[in-house]
């Protein structure tokens, strides 16, 4: 599977499977497919509000380090993100930054785009200086990140019952 991991706006190939990675700040035209996919995802169940999401995502297009989000689309269709945020897990907030919302279109899940997500996000995360990076995971998805090198420091966290993984990026 070929896959090349360059500067903003990269070609991520996997398979035949050919998606540029965005940051949120070059593409703002997709925030509102980024918010309304995480959110029907991780928070309508909660009853958050999809304008909640909007608004949040909206700091992630301030220029700056942190927070960041890319953003995935192949042929003009958004199919997958995942942001870099100073924390995701309030039970954890002595850990930062985090990986968060990871989330590829179920039509593009399988074939390397979670994958270019994860080591855009790492490898952006290196550039700025960062030595460590978190994520919280369920434990069916827990093998996902620990086959590109994350590595389990805590579990059962929540009434998710969720790990936290970490993830040398810069040493």
């Amino acid at each position: 599977m070929p896959s090349a991991v360059a500067a903003a706006g990269a070609r991520h190939y996997s398979g035949t499977m050919i998606c540029t990675i965005h940051d949120l700040r070059d593409r703002p035209d997709l925030l509102d497919a980024v918010a309304t996919a995480i959110w029907a995802t991780f928070w309508q169940h909660k009853g958050s509000a999809l304008s909640d999401l909007q608004a949040g995502f909206r700091k992630h297009l301030v220029p700056g380090d942190l927070p960041f989000t890319l953003a995935a689309e192949r042929d003009g269709v958004f199919c997958g993100t995942a942001s870099l945020i100073a924390c995701d897990e309030p039970e954890r907030s002595d850990l930062a930054p985090w990986l968060a919302a990871l989330w590829v279109a179920p039509d593009r899940r399988k074939a390397g785009l979670g994958a270019a997500l994860v080591a855009e996000i790492e490898r952006r995360a290196a550039a700025l200086g960062i030595a460590r990076l978190y994520l919280s995971a369920r434990p069916a998805v827990q093998g996902f990140y620990e086959k590109r090198g994350w590595q389990v420091i805590d579990t059962e966290i929540g009434p998710a019952q969720l790990s936290i993984l970490e993830r040398v990026v810069n040493p």
